[in-house]
């Protein structure tokens, strides 16, 4: 059972618990981009229940029509804090008798084999104080329960979580001769606070594997940060043009194939390429 990278060191444990204990429910809390999709999907993958389905729920589709999704599989039950109390009713009934209203007989329940993972970036004891949250699915959903801290108070890990992060990425982008982080990037890295959490780090360096010539990622390859924040809009333009060029290069300057891979019209597609003043000769080096 392996552990990743954005799972801390003292929620490991808990975690790997928590993936074998294949019925019982699990919360995990953290703010916004910590990862918490990311542990509930480890969690699913990592126990018996591997080879059926995980099914993330929708806040504005029913649970009652989601829930048959995941039979046999994994429920994630996304931002738990924000379903109406109807809603938690729902999934406290389903915690309660593992079933849920037979959809063809009236006054019959139905069976259904579901786990439930649910996630939240709010304090649900102080929601349910508020009479927000139902108190007794509170304490139905608190078996197991992860924190995902900030990225922030996670500097002792940092340098592992972004050779993670930049692994995946170079196996999803198929460069996976680059495998290092120079130390002046990683300093830069390091610098920031990063309000966005994993997620930020992951866009950033996206980019950067995108952006880099050898091996390893270097300062020049980051992109730009100003005022201890990111430039987002630098970044987004930073990225799609490098986004574009790779594709354009991939498919030998193809339009229509180069369009069917973005998703974007033709039209939308010919703007970019001017805008950024994208030409043949460009993809040459890259």
């Amino acid at each position: 059972m392996k552990m990743v990278h954005f799972i801390p060191p003292n929620q490991r444990r808990l975690a790997m618990l928590a993936a074998q204990a294949e019925t019982a429910p699990v919360l995990i809390s953290g703010a916004s981009g910590t990862g918490k999709g990311a542990i509930a999907k480890w969690i699913h993958l990592n126990s018996p229940r591997s080879a059926k389905p995980i099914i993330e729920t929708n806040l504005n589709k029913p649970l009652i029509k989601q829930i048959p999704e995941a039979r046999g599989g994994s429920l994630v039950v996304s931002e738990v804090a924000e379903l109406p109390l109807s809603e938690q009713k729902v999934l406290l009934n389903l915690l309660n008798t593992h079933s849920i209203p037979h959809p063809d007989n009236t006054g019959m329940r139905m069976l259904v084999n579901v786990r439930v993972i649910a996630t939240t970036g709010h304090i649900l004891e102080a929601r349910a104080q508020g009479g927000l949250f139902n108190p007794d699915l509170l304490e139905k959903l608190n078996v197991f329960r992860l924190e995902m801290p900030a990225l922030a108070k996670r500097i002792e890990e940092f340098d592992d979580i972004a050779i993670g992060i930049v692994n995946e990425i170079t196996h999803e982008l198929h460069k996976e001769h680059i495998r290092k982080i120079s130390q002046t990037a990683l300093i830069e890295l390091r610098a920031y606070d990063w309000p966005g959490n994993l997620r930020e780090l992951r866009n950033v360096l996206k980019i950067a594997v995108l952006a880099a010539k050898s091996d390893s990622i270097e300062f020049g390859d980051l992109p730009e940060f100003g005022h201890d924040r990111v430039d987002f809009r630098a970044t987004r333009e930073k990225f799609e043009k490098i986004y574009i060029q790779e594709l354009l290069k991939t498919f030998n300057w193809q339009i229509d194939k180069t369009c069917k891979a973005t998703r974007m019209d033709k039209q939308a597609l010919l703007s970019k390429i001017e805008k950024y003043g994208i030409e043949p000769t460009d993809l040459s080096s890259q």
